[in-house]
């Protein structure tokens, strides 16, 4: 514990949070103090707290096994980078939104997340992807956070809705594929694509929380673009994508 003493005007400041807390004025045993945070953070009086989020209660990050750590760190890194961008658009009650979604889902809760992401796709953009992922709000969140920045965005949950979309539609310009997949795995969808030179034209990026040594792999072999391992980081998701894609539009 940091104990500190303040006088009037003085302030405390976190900068890598954001939150500044300030001491306004002093009267009697009585003291005003000024919290700024981001709106996205909660700031409430210790009293109106329930028993389970008294001061010294922590948020745990837990899972089975690190492949489950790493999804959920990954879900909480899309949702962090989504929720910036819709504040940047001022959507700031959605923001909030998706980020409380990604913790009720994380902490197994994921009946009771809103899914639903008011996010179209840009009206006119160079660039489309198919994204394929079987975690539903990542997906999704993912899905949104492409949307952002200009991207047409069509997603499956499996490989055999990925083959009947690139069978029935338009190939897309990259797939994003996860390697985890159910059923056929993203190694195999991977594999399938690359076999049929009709598909010569897509980009393909792969996101696992495996290596591709573990996935037993070839990237090179494969004409992987890039493989993202989990926990994502979004802003160089979005480079590497410029960089070997190319064609954003971006959304306002």
């Amino acid at each position: 514990m940091l104990v500190l003493s303040r006088r009037i005007d003085d302030a405390i400041v976190f900068p890598d949070l954001g939150i500044s807390i300030e001491i306004l004025q002093q009267k009697g045993n009585s003291i005003r103090v000024g919290i700024d945070a981001p709106i996205e953070v909660r700031v409430l009086r210790g009293e109106l707290l329930d028993s389970n989020q008294k001061r010294g209660a922590k948020y745990r990050l837990t899972g089975e096994s690190e492949h489950e750590v790493r999804n959920k760190l990954n879900s909480l890194n899309i949702a962090s980078a989504f929720a910036r961008q819709l504040i940047e658009r001022g959507e700031y009650t959605l923001a909030a939104n998706k980020l409380y979604d990604a913790l009720v889902e994380i902490e197994g809760g994921e009946e009771n997340a809103n899914r639903s992401i008011d996010v179209p796709n840009p009206d006119s953009s160079s660039l489309s992807a198919l994204l394929v992922e079987d975690v539903e709000n990542e997906r999704e969140m993912l899905a949104g956070f492409l949307r952002l920045h200009g991207i047409q965005v069509s997603s499956v949950a499996d490989a055999e809705s990925a083959v009947s979309h690139l069978q029935n539609n338009p190939h897309p310009d990259f797939m994003m594929v996860d390697i985890g997949l159910p059923g056929i795995s993203g190694a195999e969808l991977i594999s399938d694509v690359r076999s049929n030179s009709a598909y010569d034209g897509i980009k393909l990026f792969t996101i696992s929380g495996q290596t591709p040594d573990e996935a037993k792999l070839n990237p090179s072999a494969n004409r992987i673009s890039k493989w993202f391992q989990k926990p994502l980081t979004p802003s160089h998701l979005i480079s590497e994508i410029e960089q070997s894609v190319g064609g954003f539009c971006s959304v306002n």
